[in-house]
């Protein structure tokens, strides 16, 4: 069922183009699938270039990582080298059916919230919502197939379990929803433990 509802979600993805503002989840979902992930970085900045916004930050293995900061991330000329930044990345996807009655748009849709932190240097949440709807156009259970109609192309789905087909029905809609949170923060520069200098 996993494998199914992502790659019909993956799929969706992939023939999207156009964005039309104002889709959301008013109807009602029948989820299929939800999938979480994560990850983290804390490293110590060595070059942070304002005008590329690109940042580098070396980790306490030693190793080198190269990151784009959003547009969204104000204040990067307040990030300076020696700075400690740490950075939590949060992903979830829904996927799931509207019945054929609930109109639901062949869309897609996009926004982004900033949450900021006060202090002297960036922190704060940034939140990036993906949403995509498509409908089905065509189910064949001796196949194992599904069709789905997205904002610009249509494409069939091979279905793992052809069981899963029992349920779903032409002019079904699909509804995949992605969100990518953003957890950052930006401390002054580590310093040195007390002690005699370094030779």
């Amino acid at each position: 069922m996993q494998k199914r509802a992502l790659s019909l979600a993956l799929g969706i993805l992939l023939f999207t183009g156009a964005t039309i503002p104002g889709v959301g989840l008013s109807q009602e979902v029948e989820p299929v699938i939800a999938e979480m992930g994560g990850s983290y970085l804390q490293g110590k900045v060595m070059v942070v270039n304002t005008e590329t916004r690109l940042m580098t930050l070396k980790d306490a293995d030693g190793v080198y990582h190269v990151l784009h900061v959003p547009p969204e991330v104000s204040r990067i000329d307040q990030i300076k080298i020696g700075d400690k930044v740490t950075i939590t990345e949060i992903s979830s996807a829904l996927i799931g059916l509207t019945p054929a009655d609930a109109g639901t748009p062949i869309a897609m849709d996009t926004t982004v919230e900033v949450d900021r932190d006060s202090g002297s240097k960036p922190s704060g949440t940034m939140t990036e919502t993906l949403t995509v709807t498509g409908e089905i156009v065509g189910v064949n259970k001796a196949a194992g197939t599904v069709t789905v109609k997205g904002p610009n192309q249509t494409r069939t789905f091979d279905v793992d379990d052809p069981a899963l087909l029992e349920s779903v029905k032409v002019g079904d809609g699909v509804v995949a929803k992605f969100r990518n949170v953003i957890i950052g923060e930006v401390q002054s520069g580590w310093k040195r433990k007390p002690g005699p200098p370094t030779p």
